[in-house]
């Protein structure tokens, strides 16, 4: 039988040097769904530019070059396509394309449109390379990912196999094919893939608007965690992120202020939930065990007394 697919469309933001953070923004959205959302997003920079250009694929819904698109300083230099955009205008759409993502809602409640943030500090494990730390991050994606496609499996009878669709990143596309490979033969540090159809495929992000949303995202979480006023955009997407039995799972903020407890940001109160609730499922079974333990330690003893009692002596 053939599995329908979950995409999960995958970006990346601060691979320069020196950035305080890296990284890792995704959407995962029902392949019914993936076309829709597409075209919602078409039809939203249409009516923003109000025409329809003969090359609307090159108006890429690229935070970054949206916001500082400037007209190129010389005429041989190719500017880009938002810098004839007044810049105002290119700040609506920007806004009218998260609330888009917001407010989009899947054709089946139980497969909805998720999205998933992985941010490492460039202090934590600072002993580490930074091809290690990146390889952590894109473990901890694709598990989550990996997981969300399970508990849909298991608790809600919606089995389905996921593909990842990654932007192009040619330095390490290789890298990153390689370690998923690996991480569906065997554990890693995280845990192992079950559920992916393939290794992650790379595509131009010219060719889906679903590679943009995923900039989108990566872009709202790189500010939210090296801008010294962040934008407030993470918590508009907050609602989005992958979420079960009321914690958010699918936004994650690796900090050493985490493990000092000094990090006060909503991924890391909710990673503090989430571990706090396995904890206490840990001693709940732990108690129960010593309890089984004990009840059969009193009957054997018990039994054992009656037994005893019950033996006529011998004169």
């Amino acid at each position: 039988m053939e599995l329908p697919v979950y995409l999960l469309f995958v970006d990346e933001s601060g691979t320069h040097g020196g950035s305080p953070v890296f990284v890792l923004g995704g959407a995962a959205i029902h392949e019914d769904d993936a076309h829709r959302l597409q075209r919602q997003l078409d039809d939203l920079v249409i009516a923003h530019l109000g025409r329809v250009p003969p090359n609307l694929d090159e108006y890429e819904l690229h935070a970054g070059e949206m916001r500082n698109a400037k007209k190129p300083p010389r005429a041989d230099l190719r500017a880009s396509v938002w810098a004839s955009v007044p810049r105002a205008d290119r700040l609506a759409l920007l806004a009218a394309a998260y609330d888009v993502i917001v407010s989009f809602r899947p054709t089946d409640p139980d497969l909805p449109l998720a999205l998933f943030g992985v941010a490492v500090d460039a202090r934590f494990r600072a002993a580490e390379s930074q091809a290690t730390r990146e390889q952590f991050a894109y473990e901890v994606l694709l598990n989550k990912f990996d997981l969300m496609l399970m508990k849909a499996r298991v608790e809600r009878g919606k089995p389905n196999c996921g593909l990842v669709i990654h932007d192009r990143r040619v330095v390490v596309e290789r890298d990153i094919q390689s370690w998923t490979s690996e991480w569906r033969t065997a554990a890693g540090n995280v845990g192992q893939l079950r559920n992916l159809a393939d290794v992650p495929l790379f595509a131009d992000s010219r060719a889906t608007r679903l590679l943009q949303v995923a900039d989108l995202i990566s872009y709202a979480m790189f500010r939210q965690y090296s801008a010294e006023r962040p934008d407030g955009v993470v918590e508009q997407l907050w609602p989005v992120f992958h979420t079960d039995k009321g914690v958010t799972h699918g936004c994650v903020h690796f900090t050493p202020s985490y493990g000092q407890g000094e990090c006060t940001c909503r991924p890391c109160e909710q990673r503090l939930l989430a571990e706090a609730a396995v904890g206490a499922r840990r001693a709940g079974q732990t108690a129960a065990t010593a309890g089984r333990r004990a009840s059969s330690a009193t009957t054997s003893t018990a039994t054992s007394m009656t037994a005893a009692a019950a033996t006529p002596r011998l004169a």
